[in-house]
């Protein structure tokens, strides 16, 4: 069994899943390993981010019947995978992606500037309306903890599930939003943004109310997927 960390730019893909609409990075990294092993090779993420989602820290496991030497592996595999996707390091564990994670660590960026780098077009949302950073402070204060985080889900077709997470800690400095938590629900990195940068514009108010309310029509937009980066993944000290 392989751990590996996996750096991407997820401009061009549609998401870490496979899919038949077009490119993953999934399939892309599984198609490296079997350039490379000549074996066929499931691999498993921690995290299935979306269609144009970014990851500087990605988890991902998978195995091999013949042994690699991990540094030989990871020199051969960043030798065939394209340019926007990289291994960052390899080590031989034992250990399941998702369900030893104990906390994940996301970055959203903002760029608040009136014209938009064009450098940062595609890895940064566009806020181009003034937004008041106490009103957004407030706001992530108000949303650190444990709660009900329904009125920030988009939920899937197979249905709700548990809504609760605790969030460890959500801040912003002005360029970025800094989010950490247990788990998160579908799509609610994205509406904790678009809610907090709403929020700073004046556009919605306390974000208390709206987390005890429930209901997603009482949140913000969807922020973007082109500002979201899958920072790190934490596991238990061993």
């Amino acid at each position: 069994m392989y751990k590996a960390v996996l750096s991407y730019k997820g401009t061009r893909y549609f998401g870490w899943q496979k899919t038949n609409m077009g490119p993953s990075i999934q399939d892309t990294v599984e198609q490296a390993l079997l350039r490379v092993t000549q074996e066929p090779t499931a691999v498993a993420a921690a995290s299935r981010t979306d269609r144009g989602v970014h990851a500087m820290g990605q988890i991902v496991q998978f195995a091999l019947r013949e042994p690699w030497e991990p540094a030989k592996l990871l020199a051969a595999l960043n030798g065939v995978l394209p340019c926007d996707i990289r291994m960052l390091h390899i080590e031989r564990k034992e250990f399941h992606p998702t369900l030893d994670a104990v906390q994940k660590e996301y970055f959203y960026k903002v760029s608040t500037e009136e014209v938009q780098d064009p450098h940062d077009r595609l890895f940064s949302w566009h806020v181009y309306y003034p937004i008041d950073d106490y009103k957004i402070k407030k706001g992530c204060q108000e949303l650190s903890g444990t709660h009900d985080f329904s009125a920030f889900c988009n939920y899937k077709k197979e249905g709700r599930g548990n809504p609760v997470c605790h969030l460890e800690s959500i801040l912003f400095d002005g360029t970025a939003f800094h989010i950490r938590g247990d788990r998160f629900l579908y799509k609610m990195v994205r509406n904790l943004v678009g809610t907090l940068i709403y929020i700073g514009a004046g556009k919605l108010g306390s974000a208390k109310e709206i987390l005890s309310s429930k209901d997603r029509k009482r949140a913000g937009i969807t922020a973007p997927a082109h500002g979201l980066y899958l920072h790190q993944v934490f596991y238990p000290v061993t």
